[in-house]
């Protein structure tokens, strides 16, 4: 047992507790997500977390610290890789931490003394294909891109550092154009752990933009371990269900980030960006001027069309007028004619017909029986017209103006009583 009368003052307790944690705790390599990154003062502090499956929670914790010094130079080296690569918040790394005890506050903490690049590449990659393939499977990879591109862009949002090279090249770009852009800048971080923040909050304000034609997110050239920034599944769901096209000019001429590949158009960098809407304006106003020759060829060839047409309606109206003038005079000579040739022609028409009558009564055979000529039937009635239609020895009736007698034929003409 302890001797209960035995006491040690706190310093030498606590350096008691140093030696033993830093005797005791071998260096180790540990593996873990970054949950927390701050850089502060001469210290910069890593809380790498352990989490469940589909869980937000931390099942475990870790606070581990370095000096601000060691922590620059670890990310020249990640910087020089060959596949380089950033510190960032839940990126997963191996680190090989050393067990320390600080005496000041009291309290169990861990130094980074080196880290595993080939694991942190490869869950880099890992990482970027699950993002890709969730983007596939939730169909938005594409659906950014299936926006119609408007023919004239000239109302610009723009996301990027406000002042920076990045914008004054794409400002500088449109301005030279001389078209009548209009650029509604939201400023954002492009760069370091609140570049994601930024640059969906940036989109959100834009959203309050209606007159708005297309969206740029860019920035300048800068090292390759900040693409993972725009790596994103947020950023790059933000991004693709943005109602407008929304360009991307990263700045990195090989290297394509996820945002990339889900904008509408990817372009390598902020003065492409500013180039690519100055060219769509072009050919739109290209398009415009030779709608416009067309139309005026049109209206031309419509105005000697309708002058062609407006002489023949003058034309035509004169041929009808002088036609209807003629065919009023004829109608006039006609109707006088008729006028006067009616009365004449009644005479004339009633002279012929009394003639006629005349004519008709001549031959009537009444008028040639009173004449003294005489109609000669056979006893049926029948009218003889010569001699040899007469039957021997049948009964003839001779027609006379005032009567008719009958007389008989005979057989043999030489036995007639009269001859």
């Amino acid at each position: 047992m302890p001797d209960p009368q035995a006491s040690y003052s706190l310093s030498k307790y606590l350096f008691s507790v140093q030696r033993l944690v830093e005797s005791r705790i071998p260096q180790v390599w540990v593996y873990g997500t970054v949950a927390g990154l701050q850089e502060k003062g001469k210290m910069v502090y890593i809380t790498l977390a352990e989490y469940e499956d589909d869980s937000v929670l931390p099942k475990a914790s870790l606070g581990t610290a370095m000096y601000a010094s060691q922590y620059a130079a670890l990310c020249r080296r990640l910087s020089e890789l060959p596949v380089p690569f950033q510190i960032k918040k839940d990126l997963k790394i191996k680190v090989l931490l050393e067990a320390e005890f600080y005496i000041p506050y009291g309290k169990f903490q861990c130094k980074i003394l080196d880290i595993d690049t080939a694991f942190t590449v490869g869950e880099i990659a890992i990482t970027r294909a699950k993002i890709w393939e969730r983007l596939v499977k939730e169909n938005l990879h594409r659906l950014n891109g299936e926006l119609p591109m408007p023919l004239l862009p000239l109302n610009i949002g723009l996301i990027t550092s406000e002042g920076s090279a990045a914008y004054n090249d794409f400002v500088s770009t449109i301005k030279a154009s001389g078209y009548a852009f209009k650029i509604t800048t939201v400023p954002a971080k492009m760069q370091g752990q609140n570049t994601e923040n930024d640059i969906i909050e940036a989109l959100g304000k834009l959203m309050e933009y209606k007159e708005l034609d297309i969206v740029c997110i860019i920035r300048g050239g800068g090292a390759k371990t900040e693409l993972v920034f725009f790596d994103s599944y947020a950023l790059c769901r933000a991004a693709a269900l943005f109602p407008l096209p929304v360009l991307t000019g990263i700045g990195h001429e090989i290297d394509e980030s996820l945002l990339d590949k889900v904008a509408h158009t990817h372009l390598i960098t902020p003065t492409d960006c500013a180039k690519f809407l100055v060219e769509r304006v072009d050919i739109a106003r290209q398009r415009l001027q030779t709608i416009a020759l067309e139309f005026g060829n049109l209206m031309r060839f419509f105005v000697r069309e309708h002058d062609k047409i407006s002489y023949r309606v003058l034309l035509l109206s004169n041929i009808c007028n002088k036609r209807f003038v003629q065919e009023k005079e004829k109608l006039t000579r006609n109707a006088l004619g008729l006028q006067r040739g009616v009365p004449k022609i009644t005479d004339y028409q009633n002279q012929a017909l009394k003639l006629l009558e005349e004519r008709v009564k001549a031959i009537d055979p009444e008028t040639q029986l009173k004449r003294g000529y005489t109609i000669t039937k056979d006893e049926n009635g029948k009218i003889l017209r010569s001699a040899k239609e007469a039957e021997a020895d049948s009964v003839l009736r001779t027609v006379f103006a005032d009567g008719e007698i009958k007389s008989r034929t005979f057989s043999n003409f030489s036995a007639c009583p009269f001859s």
